[in-house]
């Protein structure tokens, strides 16, 4: 974690009191995080793509190099869920995807190209076990949606080889609105135990439920850090 030079100002007292909801707050790699964005960490709200993105760009960025595991945009698991299989490797071929031991992809039921959907959950592909693990905070709302994705995700990885699908015990959200939350705290400790295990089928995720009610407030520090360096 980047550390904060001493007369550095937090990102709250830097922030204008009133600021446009389309005001930048953070530009990181590929994602511009706004007002509006950010926002949504400071109160119980559904979290959108762009937030979910940044996190797993900064997942990415930390896991570089080790060159194990590779975390996709919403963006992009959106358009791949709508695509056939024979067009993945226009977005996995540049981006190496095949060289990786696991890829997360966060999920969203929304079924069309258009923005929306109400709820996320975390598809991950393990090339080590050759199986699609799914975890639903929220168990069964994307269960379609994660075996649609699973069995084109599969077929570009194992071609014609068996393709497995497991959907995994996880710890249930008790709201309509921090699935998000668990998607990010699935990937950090899922990830950690993928690196150690080099699987993830056995992955024990009962610390979850302690991680997410902190989870915003990491967040918001975590911008604040990367605003400041």
């Amino acid at each position: 974690m980047p550390v904060l030079p001493a007369n550095s100002k937090k990102l709250s007292d830097a922030r204008p009191k009133n600021p446009d909801k389309d005001d930048i707050v953070l530009s990181y790699h590929d994602y511009l995080l706004r007002a509006s964005d950010v926002a949504l960490l400071e109160r119980n709200d559904w979290l959108n793509d762009i937030i979910i993105g940044f996190y797993f760009e900064y997942l990415n960025q930390q896991h570089r190099k080790d060159s194990q595991l590779l975390f996709i945009g919403p963006e992009v698991a959106q358009l791949l869920k709508m695509l056939d299989s024979s067009q993945y490797n226009l977005f996995l071929d540049p981006i190496k995807a095949k060289n990786y031991d696991f890829v997360f992809f966060p999920l969203n039921d929304c079924d069309s190209n258009e923005a929306g959907g109400s709820h996320w959950s975390l598809l991950i592909y393990s090339h080590v076990e050759k199986t699609c693990y799914h975890f639903d905070s929220s168990c069964g709302i994307n269960g379609s949606s994660a075996k649609k994705l699973a069995r084109k995700v599969t077929k570009y990885f194992l071609e014609k080889q068996e393709r497995k699908y497991i959907e995994m015990d996880c710890p249930q959200q008790d709201n309509s609105y921090d699935c998000g939350l668990y998607v990010l705290c699935l990937a950090d400790v899922i990830s950690m135990h993928a690196i150690m295990n080099s699987k993830i089928g056995d992955c024990n995720c009962s610390v979850i439920t302690k991680m997410v009610p902190k989870k915003r407030a990491d967040l918001l520090k975590l911008i604040d850090d990367l605003k400041n360096t």
